[in-house]
């Protein structure tokens, strides 16, 4: 997980309440590197057409991961004039950004590197790339990104991009625990089922984080003939769902082609309500910093796996889940509008404008913390320990 990761914590004294910003600084500027991850996947199996190595969870994850390359003015939005090839929107990528983009203070850099050497291997050069959508409505609260992969036997792989750097991206990740759908995944549903009427060919959709959440909420959701035609879709270390959503008649009927693929240690993927199948992998890294997709150790064509998550990812989703139990959707709602003022003192927008805020940061949370009521405040204290208590 590249950049800064924010931690708050609150303490309570004598009924006075602080509050402690700290920044720590991960250098993680190289992608995290393990010693076998997706670059290495790249060089060892690169030059495999499809053909000759079929699909596999790690090409899942690969197109997952470009689904958070900014493709706007080099794939169309829709399918005129044209899909582009991987290897084209490489070149015309880097000849606008040639050191590449920043990803924010979450996306590992790397996913640079991840484009450039994907588009230039025989496996994924001639894949063509389509559709691309990019919507941030702050009003609505919507954070949503989707492109679609055209492979060489005609299928189609829908990559949804997951949170990104911005506030707007976060606070819909927090619509979860109370909102179904959410703005986004309504616009999945209504990105798979277009997809699904303008190619034919077999389907699979994938995402990391928030982009896996999505892609099975909208092969879940779609019509009966798109559904049909979905061979899998992946949610890498994505969020969970409502427990009515994963107790319906259509989710049933989808299960055995969904998967989840969860580090050992996983924390995002523990939230919310996770009664698919799901396969664990190995990552490098510890805890939180598991949800680096290039922390995932690849074994030929698959991952390392697992045969079970650690006793603390179990109890660390146990937790969470106890904590929102106890909170109504209302409270839920409530908190999270709250929680998300505190966050967008001195107009920050993006994680990367809180980092760089530094102590007018620290001072204007302070400020308003201590304008909330006692009741709103405890609740907050409450999520804070837990998010001490993941990383």
């Amino acid at each position: 997980m590249s950049g800064h990761i924010l931690f708050l914590y609150i303490s309570v004294r004598e009924n006075r309440y602080f509050l402690f910003l700290t920044l720590h600084i991960l250098l993680f500027r190289n992608g995290g590197l393990s010693l076998s991850n997706l670059l290495d996947y790249i060089a060892w199996r690169g030059d495999l057409s499809f053909a000759a190595s079929p699909f596999n969870e790690v090409d899942n994850l690969l197109f997952s991961m470009l689904s958070f390359v900014d493709f706007g003015g080099i794939v169309p939005e829709g399918v005129f004039p044209g899909p582009v090839k991987l290897g084209d929107a490489s070149r015309a990528f880097f000849d606008m950004h040639p050191e590449g983009i920043d990803f924010g203070v979450l996306i590992p850099a790397v996913t640079n590197t991840l484009f450039r050497q994907a588009a230039a291997c025989r496996r994924y050069r001639e894949v063509y790339i389509t559709c691309y959508r990019s919507e941030l409505d702050e009003e609505t609260g919507k954070q949503f990104a989707a492109v679609t992969f055209l492979l060489p036997d005609n299928s189609l792989f829908l990559a949804f991009r997951g949170t990104d750097d911005t506030l707007v991206g976060w606070h819909e990740d927090f619509q979860l625990s109370f909102l179904s759908p959410t703005p986004s995944q309504q616009a999945a549903v209504l990105y798979v089922e277009e997809m699904g009427g303008l190619f034919r060919g077999d389907i699979r959709l994938g995402g990391h984080s928030k982009g896996g959440n999505l892609a099975i909420y909208g092969a879940v959701c779609a019509k009966d003939s798109i559904r049909r035609r979905i061979l899998r879709a992946y949610s890498n270390d994505g969020p969970g769902f409502t427990e009515a959503f994963v107790r319906s008649a259509a989710y049933a009927a989808m299960e055995d082609r969904l998967l989840t693929l969860l580090p050992q240690s996983s924390s995002v993927g523990m939230l919310l309500e996770q009664s698919g199948p799901y396969e664990v992998v190995r990552s490098t890294h510890t805890r939180l910093f598991q949800h680096d997709p290039f922390s995932w150790q690849v074994l030929g064509p698959g991952f390392e796996h697992l045969p079970a998550l650690t006793p603390e990812a179990v109890e660390g989703g146990e937790r969470i889940r106890r904590w929102l139990a106890q909170m109504g959707e209302d409270d839920r709602r409530l908190f999270t509008e709250v929680f998300f003022r505190v966050l967008e003192v001195n107009d920050a927008r993006t994680l990367t404008d809180l980092t760089e805020g530094k102590l007018k940061t620290i001072t204007a949370m302070i400020r308003t913390v201590r304008e909330l009521p006692a009741d709103t405040r405890q609740q907050m204290l409450g999520f804070l320990r837990l998010l001490a208590l993941s990383k």
